[in-house]
């Protein structure tokens, strides 16, 4: 391992708790990026690697022990089980199926990074792993296609790439607007708030995070995976993929 803080991803269907978790590693220095479905964490990863996972395990389509079956073959990733299920018998299926540790929630997440650094304290370097066995598909997530969204200007409605539609409201089209205008350059929290709520506007910085943490739970339920907007810490929020711009959704 280098002696930089490790990367990390967390896979967690609840928007809140995701978002949450996020800020706090990269309040704590940690690069992260989360997402809410494991489909969505198999496209992501193949694209943007890390070295700790942190896994729930009741998430929609495969669940978070069949993630970490995939992953046990992989010993440049640790991964960390955060569940609500605290049973003998759940811990036990999640260690088997291959997770470093199993943490119940609710997490302490001071607690939480110490856990994460003594697990990426074992890993192995990625570039020590044999890169054929890395790619194989019984290892390794499948390659994903390019996966472009669109966003419909008329009709206020970002849709993924699987066809799925999220209508928007007002600040919310404002706000993934500005971000797909700025080509996945981030675009600072005070420009966001200003544009959104004026600049005179009163508690514009919470009155952002709050419609981002709406937006991400409101897109989990109607997509089925988390939005791709990365949070930089102190910097503010850019859309990371490619966004087709038109008339109709």
């Amino acid at each position: 391992m280098s002696p930089s803080k490790p990367r990390i991803a967390i896979v967690e269907d609840d928007a809140d708790q995701l978002h949450s978790i996020e800020e706090f590693l990269l309040d704590s220095g940690y690069q992260a990026w989360g997402v809410g479905s494991a489909e969505a964490f198999y496209k992501k990863f193949m694209s943007d690697p890390v070295d700790v996972v942190l896994l729930d395990i009741g998430l929609p389509g495969d669940d978070g022990l069949s993630v970490a079956g995939l992953l046990k073959a992989r010993p440049e990733v640790g991964v960390i089980i955060l569940s609500a299920r605290d049973a003998l018998g759940d811990r036990l299926a999640g260690m088997r199926a291959g997770a470093d540790r199993y943490l119940v929630k609710p997490v302490n997440l001071l607690e939480l990074a110490a856990n994460i650094d003594a697990t990426a304290s074992r890993l192995q370097p990625r570039g020590s792993v044999n890169a054929a066995a890395a790619s194989s598909p019984a290892e390794a997530p499948v390659q994903a296609p390019h996966r472009t969204w669109s966003l419909a200007l008329k009709d206020w409605v970002l849709s993924s790439p699987e066809g799925r539609s999220l209508p928007l409201t007002t600040h919310e089209f404002l706000f993934v607007q500005h971000l797909v205008q700025a080509q996945g350059q981030p675009v600072s929290k005070r420009d966001l708030s200003d544009k959104l709520f004026g600049a005179r506007a009163q508690n514009g910085s919470e009155r952002l995070n709050l419609l981002v943490t709406r937006l991400r739970k409101k897109a989990t339920e109607a997509l089925g995976e988390a939005l791709p907007i990365k949070t930089l810490h102190q910097i503010g929020y850019a859309f990371t993929v490619s966004v087709r711009v038109g008339e109709l959704a």
